[in-house]
């Protein structure tokens, strides 16, 4: 579904592609919506997890940041416009179970880690912690929902780490910075990347 779209996989391909017959599905899914609501929910919880890990396994606000954002980057790479948008026409408790999740889990780990960076000096402490986190969620929605950038041009790895750029830079005092400068050099020199 992830490939192809949601509307265009039909219950016969996943029957095929799982070598099960239909009945078999229809045993377990009353119908695709209910196949899409339940895939939706799974998806979502794995999500919870690994963003509620990256408090646990980070050194500092900085650290945590990257790890959010690798979240939030890794949540959406396999992710196509058209899905996102298919789940907002078409499939409105998957959608909602979406808006929950970003609303909730999404909302508080970026409020959450920005308290944390203010608290050790790392993040500046004039910003709103809520509100910035917001506008990161929905700046980084909206640039998928309505396909602002073209894509022949643009990867959506691009736009993310360009949105991340901007971000960041509106976000760190100098010794935030200079740390995330820290992460980024030892990354490269370890010929790994941060995302």
């Amino acid at each position: 579904m992830m490939e192809f779209g949601i509307r265009t996989v039909t219950m016969d391909d996943i029957s095929r592609d799982l070598g099960i017959s239909k009945k078999t599905i229809y045993q377990y899914f009353k119908d695709k919506k209910e196949l899409v609501n339940t895939i939706t929910d799974l998806h979502l919880n794995i999500e919870k997890d690994r963003f509620e890990g990256t408090v646990t396994n980070s050194e500092n606000g900085v650290h945590e940041l990257i790890m959010v954002s690798q979240c939030l980057r890794e949540s959406m790479k396999d992710m196509k416009m058209s899905m996102m948008n298919e789940l907002q026409k078409f499939y409105p408790e998957a959608w909602q179970m979406y808006e929950d999740f970003k609303k909730g889990v999404m909302l508080e780990s970026i409020t959450a880690v920005i308290i944390r960076g203010q608290e050790e000096g790392l993040f500046r402490a004039e910003v709103d912690p809520r509100l910035v986190a917001v506008m990161r969620i929905e700046q980084v929605q909206t640039f998928i929902m309505r396909n602002l950038f073209p894509t022949e041009k643009y990867s959506l790895y691009d736009v993310q780490m360009q949105l991340f750029d901007h971000f960041i830079h509106g976000l760190f005092t100098i010794e935030g910075h200079q740390l995330f400068n820290e992460y980024t050099t030892s990354k490269t020199k370890n010929n790994d990347t941060l995302n």
